[in-house]
């Protein structure tokens, strides 16, 4: 869980998500990058290194220079997670080991009904 986490945290940003557009298409250095979306180098690199971290991208060297492709097998870990919340039955997880809240959510709720009922059906 925690790796899927970093991932949807790193893809938070919209600069890292054009890196990735750009990435997706052709592969290319961070000087590339750069000039494609007319920032800094030193703005890419920081980018870069995130996406790098979280190993969304890699890169292989070929001369002076660093070129950058997706990790395919990450996004297919975030859309594997995505189906996972859209299955109604949650056959991946076991439910009950999910720790609950022991408090009900009283006053603050907007909508008490559902939530504490169903936090009471559980």
């Amino acid at each position: 869980m925690e790796r899927i986490v970093k991932t949807f945290k790193a893809l938070s940003d919209e600069t890292r998500l054009k890196i990735l557009m750009i990435i997706s298409s052709k592969v290319m250095c961070q000087r590339g990058i750069s000039k494609h979306l007319q920032i800094s180098d030193s703005a890419v690199s920081q980018h870069i290194k995130i996406l790098k971290d979280t190993n969304i991208i890699t890169g292989y060297k070929e001369g002076y220079y660093v070129f950058y492709r997706i990790n395919e097998d990450v996004f297919n870990e975030c859309i594997e997670f995505m189906k996972f919340l859209n299955d109604k039955d949650h056959t991946f997880i076991d439910i009950n080991n999910i720790e609950k809240s022991k408090q009900c959510c009283k006053s603050t709720c907007k909508g008490k009904e559902r939530c504490c009922k169903k936090e009471e059906e559980m």
